[in-house]
């Protein structure tokens, strides 16, 4: 590795926040009123977090209900929205990197990005296998035997982040029917990693396709979420990631997907 592979401190953090919300409100901008008053702190999330996006829709996707008895998993269907043509992830990765944040983005052949900071960026084609890589680096870690399986894929980058120590991930996943197998192998590994996943899949309301998202790690509780819509998805993962969630269009972060706390 060469001292350019984007190799920084990080910005690590355990986040304690009270958030005025109703103990039982899910998410999603579904009017213009604001949530009654109602405080919960929201417990310590992980240091690190990862957003991983299933770039297609597979209509024998059993997620979001073989996710229910994962342990330290919460997930569920999309509310629909009218609001389904933005593009989350890139929205996501400009917002981390105008707040500071070190990125390790995994991008689809062809996506652009470009950030204020060093980033370790790889693209991959539609097999997985990485076909560039920002800055450039020499690692057994690029093999291709260690990114055409979706699971295997996971532990590459898993051994990826510790060696950069970015603050987050971004992954983009070209396969939808490796939902179950990579929300498994997150929900086992990001509790002694020290880490809050969030992975979704879009609704597609052109085909009648809900989506799903689903939570895994430090702070989630186990349950399926109810109502829950793409906004208040993002907005959930901007307040675990310590960013500004409150903006405009943003849904109300799923504030059911967290442990229960003292004060409710």
């Amino acid at each position: 590795m060469t001292k350019s592979s984007a190799r920084f401190n990080t910005g690590h953090f355990f986040l304690t926040a009270m958030v005025v919300l109703f103990l039982g409100i899910s998410a999603g901008c579904k009017s213009d009123k604001s949530p009654a008053a109602g405080e919960m702190a929201l417990p310590e999330t992980g240091d690190v977090q990862l957003l991983i996006q299933f770039s297609e829709y597979s209509p024998q996707d059993s997620m979001p209900a073989s996710a229910v008895n994962l342990p330290y998993t919460a997930s569920g269907w999309f509310y629909p929205s009218e609001s389904n043509r933005t593009d989350y992830f890139q929205t996501m990765a400009g917002e981390a990197d105008a707040a500071g944040k070190l990125l390790f983005l995994i991008l689809l052949e062809g996506e652009l990005f470009s950030g204020t900071r060093d980033h370790l960026i790889i693209w991959i084609n539609s097999d997985g296998i990485p076909v560039e890589v920002m800055p450039e680096i020499d690692s057994e870690l690029l093999s291709d035997s260690l990114w055409r399986d979706p699971v295997v894929r996971q532990e590459t980058i898993l051994q990826l982040i510790h060696f950069f120590k970015p603050d987050m991930i971004l992954q983009m996943i070209p396969n939808a029917e490796a939902s179950v197998s990579v929300v498994d192998y997150w929900s086992e590994n990001t509790i002694e990693n020290n880490f809050t996943a969030a992975l979704f899949s879009l609704p597609d309301a052109g085909n009648s396709n809900r989506g799903w998202g689903a939570f895994a790690g430090v702070g989630i509780k186990n349950r399926f979420l109810e109502g829950m819509d793409i906004q208040g998805f993002m907005a959930t993962f901007k307040l675990i990631a310590g960013m500004n969630w409150n903006s405009p269009g943003c849904g109300y972060p799923a504030m059911q997907a967290f442990y229960a706390t003292e004060t409710e």
